[in-house]
C-alpha cells in the first residue's frame, strides 16, 4: 500500500452509526471510564495541536533571529507534525464522534435473550 491511500485509523462515524442504531451497546459504568480517557486524549491533543500552532506563529514572527529555547520548541513541534502528519487535527475531529457514541451506547437497552 506504500503507492496507495493510508487506511483510515478513525472510525467515529461508524461507532456514531452504530449507536444510533442501538448496535453498540456499552454498560453505564464501562461508558463512564471509555468516555473520560476519550476526554482527557482529545484535551491531550489540543494541547498539542496549540503547541504547534504557537511554534508556527514564533517561527513566522522570529524568522532567523530565534532563541535557542524558542528553537527547541519549533524543532520540537514541527517533528510532531512531520511525524503525526495531519493526525492532530483528524484526532480533534474523529474524538469527538468517539465521545458521543459511548454516550449513546450506554443508554442503548441491553440486546435481549431469545
Amino acid at each position: 500500500m506504500a503507492d496507495g491511500p493510508t487506511p483510515e485509523r478513525f472510525a467515529g462515524d461508524l461507532f456514531l452509526g452504530l449507536a444510533a442504531k442501538g448496535w453498540l451497546v456499552v454498560e453505564p459504568e464501562e461508558a463512564a471510564r471509555v468516555v473520560a480517557e476519550l476526554e482527557r486524549t482529545l484535551e491531550a491533543v489540543r494541547s498539542r495541536a496549540h503547541r504547534i500552532e504557537v511554534s508556527r506563529r514564533l517561527r513566522d514572527a522570529a524568522g532567523d533571529d530565534i532563541r535557542p529555547d524558542v528553537d527547541r520548541l519549533v524543532v520540537d513541534a514541527v517533528f510532531d507534525g512531520q511525524v503525526m502528519s495531519g493526525s492532530w487535527e483528524r484526532a480533534l475531529v474523529e474524538l469527538p464522534k468517539y465521545i458521543e457514541a459511548f454516550r449513546m451506547a450506554a443508554r442503548n437497552p441491553p440486546p435481549r435473550e431469545p
